[in-house]
């Protein structure tokens, strides 16, 4: 039965999205019958007819290209003849007050009906991703704010009842210089964290943005183990028996008890804290019910070698401090922006890519720091700054165009790709590269050469030190070798990377799911609050949309049209059905709010004409409502073109 599952989604998706558009035109029907105008025909889709069928005067229709319907009333473009009727019947005929009735009849019904989705799905009870912090982008506004990895956001501009979903939309439609007041719960603290943040949109971002990607549970996604390359011999990810679905409950050191483990943080901690030794990694899986048997759970232990770091024996250059977290050990201790770091205690032979690893092993305990500070008039001066560093979990996986994030201080900085340093005998030093040789290019060239896995190359620049990133991309990709151009050549230096003997990478190799939180079906009085707080919220949602496109805060890109909504409906279908019931509330939204623009031929278009003529006390010329109706048309068919060049390129090369 498996085999006919796309086929029942697909179906599904049919009829829930012919449903929206169904009962859209159904209102503008209802109305017009409820106020006399004759409607000579009901169509869903446009184009050539399908099927059809006539009843008393009405002729019903489904049409070939399902991108909407319409209504079509006796008298109701201003060009027909039968405008001119005085047939009291005509839609032109009836009142200001009536026409106006049936025409926002149709955007009342998809309000309500998205009402209805949004009670009903609440009511079924609903999967979400909560609004919990896994990751923060090291000189992002939520970095600089103080918004750390295990945070929880439970409250955005006073509204509680939020998830991740929910939160990076309203960063997203944030307007130019609108700041977002969060309120964040973080282990070990009571009382919650009121922080104020200004989204900032990036060069490379289509939205406004804060820096910060969701928490992983500790449930094993697909596949479940990646390709750490930091293994002798290589890992071979089915050797370990793992499936997606497993869940990780313990880990410990071998000849150790297992520690039971619950959250992504305290992982990333042990996998921090025993990186170079074998780890015992306790799984449970769950095995369903069948005929022949009984639904049970098995844990299933795996021991995880060490990961070795894969470099090339050079050391680079670190930049100046671009950035500290608010209440941060680095900020209470005194490091500031601009400064440089030149020793760390008393040594200035450290590698500042292993800054993190450092400070890690050196928590609690304190350091002393010798920084370059820029000064007003003399120039620079050394200041020593003593600080204690936390015991804030660490990783090798860099963001694109971030600085080097150093977790225990709470401080970031930039790498120059600029060799300081060269270890005998490695990599580097058989290809002949030199202390102060500078990076030009870095291309890695995987061992698989399949177009998924093909990697473009990264350039470095005096704006572009990508040099964590690429760093972070040699620990996860299986590497043949790495060319790097030296000095501005166009001649690579090809080089083959080594497995550091004493360098470790906490990551073994296992790829956990986004958390999922469940939402217990509600009660009616509760569905319909956060049924009409949705409404409420998606409405206001595609103004502040229209908003940040005019203020281009919002990269038009992100527009979709029949295709994108089409996959995404398809792909909440194969979620279940609650999920698809919820996305067609959104989608009936959508429709209502847009529908309402006041552009022709759209519903608000003709609200315009109509308050018009209220107005002016008759109608407007013809000639004034063919030209606007007409400008109004080639609106739509370049935003339509426009949408549907939007989807292939997503659906198709993205």
């Amino acid at each position: 039965m498996e085999i006919l599952t796309p086929v029942w989604n697909i179906l599904k998706v049919a009829l829930g999205l012919g449903f929206v558009i169904f009962l859209h035109e159904l209102g503008h029907f209802l109305l017009a019958k409820w106020n006399g105008v004759k409607v000579e025909k009901f169509s869903i889709g446009f184009g050539p007819t399908l099927v059809g069928f006539r009843r008393g005067e009405t002729e019903y229709v489904l049409a070939a290209i399902p991108l909407g319907g319409f209504v079509k009333m006796l008298g109701e473009s201003p060009d027909e003849e039968a405008n001119k009727s005085t047939d009291p019947r005509a839609y032109p005929n009836k009142s200001v007050g009536a026409r106006m009735a049936i025409i926002s009849a149709g955007v009342i019904m998809n309000v309500l009906l998205g009402l209805a989705c949004f009670v009903y799905a609440y009511g079924q009870g609903m999967e979400e991703v909560p609004a919990m912090i896994g990751v923060v982008k090291p000189d992002s506004p939520a970095y600089k704010a103080g918004i750390r990895p295990g945070d929880e956001i439970v409250a955005i501009d006073g509204r509680r009842d939020i998830n991740f979903g929910s939160m990076m939309l309203k960063v997203s439609l944030s307007g130019a210089g609108q700041k977002v007041n969060f309120e964040i719960a973080r282990p070990g603290q009571k009382e919650t964290i009121p922080i104020t943040i200004e989204p900032r949109r990036e060069e490379s971002d289509d939205v406004p943005r804060i820096g910060v990607a969701q928490e992983t549970s500790l449930t094993l996604g697909k596949p479940p183990v990646g390709k750490p390359v930091g293994y002798s011999p290589p890992l071979k990810p089915a050797d370990l028996g793992l499936k997606l679905g497993d869940t990780l409950i313990a880990l410990g050191t071998e000849g150790t008890e297992p520690e039971k483990i619950d959250n992504a943080e305290a992982v990333k901690a042990k996998l921090a804290a025993d990186r170079s030794v074998p780890l015992v990694q306790v799984f449970e899986r769950s095995t369903q019910a069948t005929q022949e048997k009984k639904a049970k759970r098995e844990e299933i232990k795996v021991v995880a070698q060490p990961n070795h770091v894969v470099d090339f024996g050079f050391r680079l250059t670190p930049e100046p401090i671009s950035s500290i977290q608010a209440n941060s050990p680095a900020s209470k201790a005194g490091f500031q922006v601009g400064d440089l770091i030149v020793k760390v205690d008393g040594s200035s032979d450290f590698d500042p890519m292993r800054l993190p690893e450092i400070c890690f092993d050196r928590a609690g305990q304190t350091m002393t720091f010798v920084v370059e500070r820029p000064g007003s008039t003399n120039g620079s001066k050394e200041v020593a700054i003593e600080v204690v560093p936390e015991r804030t979990p660490y990783g090798l996986e860099f963001f694109p165009s971030a600085p080097l994030d150093i977790p225990g201080l709470g401080l970031a900085y930039p790498i120059r790709p600029k060799i300081s340093a060269i270890d005998e005998g490695s990599p580097a030093a058989k290809a002949g590269l030199h202390v102060g040789d500078v990076l030009g290019k870095f291309a890695l060239n995987a061992i698989d050469q399949s177009k998924e896995s093909r990697l473009e190359p990264i350039a470095f620049s005096a704006k572009n030190l990508e040099w964590p990133y690429a760093f972070s991309l040699l620990q996860g990709v299986p590497a043949r070798d790495v060319e790097l151009t030296i000095n501005g050549s166009s001649k690579p230096v090809r080089l083959q990377p080594r497995l550091n003997p004493d360098w470790y990478n906490p990551w073994r190799g296992l790829q956990f799911r986004t958390t999922i939180r469940t939402l217990p079906p509600q009660g009616v009085q509760a569905s319909l609050r956060r049924g009409f707080d949705d409404t409420v919220d998606n409405i206001l949602r595609i103004y502040a949309m229209l908003r940040s496109l005019a203020q281009k805060r919002v990269s038009p890109k992100l527009l979709g049209g029949p295709i994108m909504i089409a996959s995404v409906a398809y792909s909440q279908a194969d979620t279940g059905l609650t999920e698809l019931v919820h996305f067609l509330g959104i989608l009936s939204i959508n429709l209502a709010v847009l529908n309402f623009l006041p552009v022709p031929p759209l519903d608000g278009g003709q609200m315009v004409f109509l308050i018009a003529e209220k107005v002016r006390g008759r109608p407007l010329p013809d000639s004034a409502m063919i030209v606007g109706s007409w400008i109004g048309i080639g609106l739509l068919l370049f935003l339509m073109v426009y949408v549907m060049y939007q989807d292939i390129l997503r659906f198709f090369f993205h």
